[in-house]
Order: C-alpha cells, then sequence, then structure tokens
C-alpha cells in the first residue's frame, strides 16, 4: 500500500474512540418526500446518483425482470438541480450477458459510470452526454498465499462502489475471485485503493481488512456487497452484507487495523450504501434493505432503511417508502445543507406475484431533511 499518500490521515483520531476531543455530529433524518423519476414498466433496479456540473445523474440496469439475463441494458438519465422531475435519458450501455450493480462519481473534470457484467466496464463523460467507448476496469486479481489452502474457481473480481477518499485517491470494497468446493482456507472481501480510478490494487489479502471483525458484530461468512465512507476526522467506515446481520466496521488510517461496531440486528442488509453530511464534515447516514427472516407464505416484506452511524451502530431508523423487490440506494449531496438525496428502486407500485423477482419497479428519488446533534 501507499503510506505516502496518507501520511497527512495518519494523525488523525479515530471518531468512534472514547478519547475522540470533541463528539462527532450526529446525522438524523426528519422528513422525507418522495417521488417516482423513472417508470416504464420494465424492471428499473440498482440505481447510482451524482451531482456533476449543473446536473444530478442517476444511472440504473434496466430489465425484463430482476432474474433477467438477456436484454438488460443500462441507462443514464439526468436532471438540472433546480428541476429534479423531469427526467432525460443522456447515456445507454449494452453487454453480451447481464449487467447490473451501476454507479456514477467523478473524477477530475469527468463523470465516470462503472457497472458489472462477469467484469467490471467503465466509460465517461466530459459533459455528462458524450461517452467514451466502454472498456474493462484494470482491477489487480490477490493471489493468496501458497499456505492459505484457498483454491478459486475463477479471478472475477467486482468492486461494489467506488468513492472518493480524503487523500484524493479511489476506494473501493468488492469481490476478488471465487472460491471452489474445495477451498478451506479463510476468505474475504478485498479493500482496493487506485490513484487514477481505473487501475485498482489490493491493500491486503484474504481474511484481512474490513471483514476481519465481522463475526464479532454477528456477521457470517465471508461478506458480498458492500460500501466505504469516512466520517469528518478521517475515520474509514465499512458497510458489509453477509449471511447474518448487516455489519460496519472501521479503522483509522492507514486502515490496517479494523474493528466492528455494536450488532444492529439488521437482517438481510440488502445494496448498503454510506454518505458523510455537510461535504464530508458532517455526520454519517447509511440506508440498505431490511428483509425480516420470518416471511408470510408468498410475499416479500422488505423495506428501505436509513439510520445514523453513531458509537452505538446504527441507530435512529427512518423507513423509507418501499417494499417487495427494493432497495440498493444512493446517497448524494443537497442542494441546501439539510438535505441530502437518496436514489433507490421499489416495486411497491406494481402487482407483485409470490416472491421476487418478475414484476416490473420504479427509481425513485428521496429528499431527505436531516438535522445534526452531538452524541
Amino acid at each position: 500500500m501507499n503510506r505516502a499518500a496518507l501520511t497527512l490521515l495518519i494523525g488523525l483520531t479515530c471518531g468512534f474512540s472514547s478519547q475522540a476531543a470533541e463528539p462527532e455530529p450526529v446525522a438524523r433524518v426528519g422528513r422525507v418526500y418522495v417521488k417516482s423519476i423513472w417508470s416504464d414498466g420494465r424492471h428499473n433496479g440498482f440505481p447510482g446518483i451524482a451531482l456533476f456540473g449543473d446536473y444530478y445523474y442517476v444511472t440504473f440496469r434496466n430489465a425484463d425482470s430482476h432474474k433477467a439475463g438477456e436484454n438488460t441494458k443500462i441507462l443514464v438519465v439526468r436532471s438540472r438541480i433546480d428541476d429534479l422531475k423531469q427526467w432525460e435519458k443522456v447515456g445507454e450501455f449494452r453487454n453480451d450477458y447481464d449487467a447490473r450493480d451501476p454507479l456514477l462519481f467523478v473524477a477530475g473534470e469527468r463523470l465516470r459510470i462503472v457497472w458489472h457484467s462477469k467484469e467490471d466496464w467503465t466509460s465517461e463523460s466530459a459533459d455528462g452526454a458524450t461517452w467514451t467507448p466502454m472498456r474493462e476496469l484494470d482491477t489487480e486479481f490477490v493471489e493468496p498465499s501458497s499456505e492459505s489452502r484457498l483454491i478459486f474457481s475463477s479471478q472475477r473480481r467486482w468492486l461494489f462502489r467506488i468513492r472518493k477518499g480524503p487523500d484524493g485517491a479511489y476506494y473501493s470494497l468488492g469481490r476478488c475471485g471465487i472460491t471452489s468446493d474445495e477451498s478451506r482456507g479463510r476468505f474475504g472481501l478485498i479493500l482496493y485503493r487506485s490513484t487514477d480510478g481505473f487501475t485498482f490494487k489490493g491493500m491486503h489479502t484474504y481474511g484481512q481488512g474490513p471483514t476481519f471483525p465481522m463475526a464479532t458484530a454477528g456477521g457470517i461468512g465471508w461478506g458480498h456487497e458492500a460500501d466505504v465512507g469516512w466520517k469528518s476526522d478521517g475515520t474509514m467506515v465499512s458497510a458489509i452484507r453477509n449471511a447474518g446481520s448487516g455489519v460496519l466496521s472501521y479503522a483509522s488510517p492507514p486502515y490496517e487495523e479494523w474493528k466492528a461496531l455494536p450488532n444492529t440486528n439488521w437482517p438481510d442488509f440488502g445494496g448498503p450504501s454510506l454518505h458523510t453530511t455537510l461535504d464530508g464534515r458532517g455526520g454519517m447516514l447509511v440506508a440498505a434493505r431490511e428483509t425480516p427472516k420470518e416471511r408470510p407464505s408468498g410475499t416479500y416484506p422488505s423495506k428501505l432503511i436509513v439510520r445514523s452511524v453513531t458509537n452505538a451502530g446504527a441507530t435512529n431508523p427512518v423507513y423509507i417508502p418501499s417494499s417487495g423487490d427494493c432497495g440498493y440506494s444512493s446517497f448524494a449531496p443537497g442542494r441546501k445543507p439539510d438535505e441530502v438525496l437518496l436514489c433507490y428502486y421499489s416495486s411497491h407500485e406494481w402487482p407483485q406475484p409470490a416472491g421476487t423477482g418478475e414484476h416490473p419497479a420504479n427509481i425513485y428519488l428521496a429528499f431527505l431533511t436531516v438535522r445534526h446533534t452531538k452524541e
């Protein structure tokens, strides 16, 4: 890992330490206003959102159904900051295989899109309307040590989200490889770092990093869907979906010694996302889908929830209008200090057959009014 690039962060105090000189701000969601921004009778899901220039951009998977493997495409739509009512399509991408989980982030003076179709693909735009030809990301496959007992059936890599850190580099917590049935070693997600947003290098080996303390907070397995973010003091926080309750873990620079926040009992924890308010100076929010383990026959009672990230874990739950096949949200800063935008998908406005997967879903934009307190 390039320690030099993190030198300015080393001296920062961990925001979850009891020795912190001053209490960290806590972001609490108050009022919630929601509108549908894309509805065409197809399954629209897994959206990402970004503010670039004078527009908000949203990207999502557009398909015949949740489980469809053919006739899927990645769309990009946008609306002016002073509007957010009219949305126009400004980009469309197709692969030979199913494509999903698109995300947007700003890299320098360009808007970047990344999505997954067997590997991670990317394109960029200087004006938000003209896009470069898509190409694969250059993501390192981390080779296991000879004594690890890990055996891989595939070197497939999958970066779940890409975030720009306080040091100007890009970070992502993602899957690296698929283990075979004969594998016996300790697996885990890999935290990646990139200086240009294209070439990503692993920061540790398997079983280390943000997934290392997962079991201490009720987690099971090695984790899959995940996000990373930063508290106002430079502490990195990870949100990890796994076979148990959702897990939040954290570390101070250089992000080597990871600890878990208390178990929040958040079943499913689908598509977690993190956001620090006030342009990184405020409190942290986490959003994810929650699906009760006990489900009435023929139903899928999921809900999207937003919570505050505090020393006690994820607190102050706020339920966002949603149900059925839903969630996988992404945050963006609002147009004023007390506003945060949350983009997500949900099927609650469409008739739903048993289970999940075949019915249509819409893309929604939630306007969250956030107030800040001290712990």
